[in-house]
């Protein structure tokens, strides 16, 4: 274990070998605050929706003052977008430990995955997307449109950060279970995101996004949302093994 390890585990700094400064008082009660402001948010919206809920109804509901809600969130969507990193974070830390391909994933030793498997692994990194759209039908697609159209916030490059972060995951998938170490090397240097794999997965993203506002809208001609996205899917498998 190297020093800057231990004094991690330890929970000092590697530097001083001291434990960091707990938080203080006024840290501790913006934490408070902000805690209780994104509970109160997300219960609103669950239950009434995104545009039925008023920035001075959080308020009450957090037992905050309203201009303290602005601190945080300076419009009604950029606190939209304040509890979707919120929640996106959280799924991502849950995920952390899952296999990624080429490492553990069975049937991946060595081998490119075949075309349905990769397509599967995408539907279900895309999965909580639908079924948040099922579970909150307009809160979502307010979220898929200020991630594609809303201003540039603080918490919406939050969660434009987070959608990158799937993007590369889809894209690893892409490039098959051989190819996620030589991802993982070319991941900082430019232009790393611009080949056909990368494409692909924002056109995947981007196309779930577009999906979902068109379901809200009943615009799917009946199909249920899953055969939409799946089809999207497998276009874009079969696009991205072929430019290969």
């Amino acid at each position: 274990m190297t020093t800057i390890e231990g004094a991690a585990a330890a929970g000092t700094s590697p530097t001083t070998g001291r434990e960091p400064p707990a938080p203080g008082r006024r840290e501790r009660a913006k934490a408070d605050k902000r805690a209780r402001i994104l509970a109160a948010a997300r219960a609103l919206f669950e239950e009434r929706g995104f545009e039925a809920t008023l920035m001075s109804e959080v308020a009450r509901a957090a037992d905050v003052a309203q201009g303290t809600v602005f601190q945080h969130a300076a419009t009604k969507a950029e606190l939209l977008m304040m509890v979707t990193a919120a929640l996106w974070g959280g799924h991502e830390e849950a995920q952390a430990a899952a296999p990624r391909p080429g490492r553990g994933v069975p049937g991946a030793s060595g081998t490119r995955l075949a075309a349905g498997e990769t397509a599967g692994q995408i539907a279900d990194l895309i999965s909580p997307f639908v079924a948040a759209m099922r579970r909150w039908p307009e809160p979502t697609t307010w979220v898929a449109r200020e991630i594609l159209f809303g201003a540039d916030m603080p918490h919406r490059q939050q969660v434009l950060a987070h959608v990158e972060a799937l993007e590369d995951q889809i894209a690893a998938r892409l490039r098959g279970a051989e190819e996620a170490d030589r991802e993982d090397r070319q991941a900082a240097q430019p232009g790393s995101r611009t080949d056909a794999a990368a494409t692909g997965a924002r056109l995947i993203v981007t196309g779930v996004l577009v999906e979902l506002n068109r379901s809200r809208q009943g615009r799917i001609d009946g199909e249920d949302i899953d055969v939409v996205l799946r089809r999207l899917i497998d276009l874009v498998v079969a696009g991205a093994s072929a430019a290969r």
